[in-house]
């Protein structure tokens, strides 16, 4: 990632500017995860679930 700062900038700001887009870039990757992993219906035993769905000969 490349950020570019055009003007010119203090120290203070500029780790207030590292500090904001660290917690940015935390948040954006907390919410991408809650995609994938949410709340399964109750099924009971996952991994009897599991065995009963790949279970070709039953």
């Amino acid at each position: 990632m490349i950020i570019e700062i055009s003007k010119p900038i203090t120290a203070v700001t500029f780790r207030q500017s590292i500090n904001s887009l660290k917690e940015k870039r935390r948040m954006q990757r907390r919410e991408s995860f809650e995609e994938f992993f949410g709340a399964l219906p109750n099924i009971g035993d996952g991994l009897e679930y599991q065995k009963s769905l790949r279970n070709e000969w039953k």
